[in-house]
């Protein structure tokens, strides 16, 4: 089955290439919500394209209010899901080309959107359409969820909850291969006083220092993420001679509100805030819905990688029973979010086949554990 799913792919690159450049070419930056579009014209009017790809090919489509859509191939309930997003980050400068204009230079599309995530969400609706056509008989159906909030805060996701059943199982094509396990921590930590005893605290404990955080005591690590990782600091100017800094945390599976305790014991006489954080996703490594990602990816590519874990934050932070599963192969250095964005046409074939071929193996299980 595997060999015929991968031909009917490479049947069909011509208009997978074409799909994915008609996608790139809507700008999808979000932008002034209106009565019905909840995160601008934008994304919207990406959704409303990719609904129609699903009704050319034969799939149920629905709106869910315009925060999300899908197609679904397949009835009844307990369905497997594809989840991405459709919106994309601000374009900035920089550019050879029009960022919106999806040319074809060197093999790859170009544009902002390319690889995150318009492209490997195609290829993933191609995926599920092999499978369509070679007729596989379904143990559940498979919904392709188009986002449009995932850069700015994942609201279009919280909604779709609130609205459908969360999937059984599924994946997110936007991160890495093979599967992931485990999303790092993120928060977001501000530090505010007098000018003098800020800049006491910040010589002493964040400049030339690890970025483990050792020098404040919070170097945790575990087995799944290693170690504590701080990263982008940011002064800000506050009134009558006071000063604050911004850094994040990217942390591994540790108590959040100790960390911020062991913060608030060096930094004397300052405040300390949490102004944001997002929890780690932790699944088990060796579970029904990881295995059979992590096995698809090596059969299809004559690999033996373990299963593994990311720094990036994705839908899976929000819908807990899907995980990360592409695009980007081991190795590869993430572009996502720079000026040029691209993807490259083979890795795009190479995705579709692994992500059909992940579906058809899906879908043989009976029950996720």
């Amino acid at each position: 089955m595997k060999d015929k799913l991968f031909k009917v792919i490479d049947n069909l690159k011509s208009q997978m290439i074409n799909d994915v450049c008609d996608l790139v070419k809507i700008d999808s930056v979000g932008t002034v919500a209106t009565p019905d579009a909840p995160f601008g014209k934008g994304p919207l009017s990406a959704l409303n394209h990719a609904l129609k790809m699903c009704e050319r090919e034969g799939l149920k489509i629905k709106s869910v209010d315009n925060y999300m859509g899908y197609g679904q191939w397949g009835d009844g309930d307990d369905y497997i899901a594809i989840m991405g997003h459709l919106d994309v980050v601000e374009v900035g400068d920089g550019w050879n080309h029009p960022p919106f204009s999806a040319y074809i230079e060197d093999n790859k599309i170009w544009g902002r959107g390319a690889l995150d995530n318009k492209g490997p969400l195609i290829a993933a609706f191609y995926g599920l359409l092999a499978l369509k056509e070679c007729n596989i008989k379904l143990k559940h159906p498979i919904r392709i969820i188009f986002g449009t909030n995932e850069e700015t805060g994942m609201e279009d996701c919280h909604y779709y909850l609130s609205k459908e059943k969360a999937p059984i199982a599924g994946f997110t094509p936007d991160n890495k291969f093979p599967a992931i396990y485990g999303e790092r921590g993120r928060a977001m930590i501000r530090v505010s006083g007098h000018k003098k005893e800020l800049i006491d605290f910040v010589n002493e404990y964040l400049m030339n220092a690890k970025p483990n955080g050792d020098r404040l005591g919070i170097n945790v690590k575990d087995e799944h993420f290693g170690e504590m990782i701080i990263r982008n600091k940011l002064f800000e100017n506050l009134e009558h001679d006071y000063l604050a800094v911004k850094f994040s945390l990217s942390y591994p599976n540790c108590n959040i509100d100790e960390i911020i305790d062991k913060i608030r014991n060096k930094a004397t006489n300052l405040k300390v805030e949490l102004i944001s954080n997002s929890p780690c996703v932790l699944h088990n490594p060796t579970s029904t819905l990881i295995q059979t990602l992590n096995d698809a990816y090596n059969e299809a590519n004559n690999d033996n990688k373990k299963p593994t874990t990311t720094t990036g934050g994705t839908y899976a932070r929000v819908c807990h029973t899907i995980v990360p599963y592409g695009p980007s192969f081991p190795g590869q250095i993430g572009i996502a979010h720079q000026p040029n964005e691209w993807i490259d046409i083979d890795d795009l074939i190479k995705c579709a086949k692994i992500y059909a071929y992940a579906l058809y193996k899906l879908n043989q299980i009976d029950e996720f554990k």
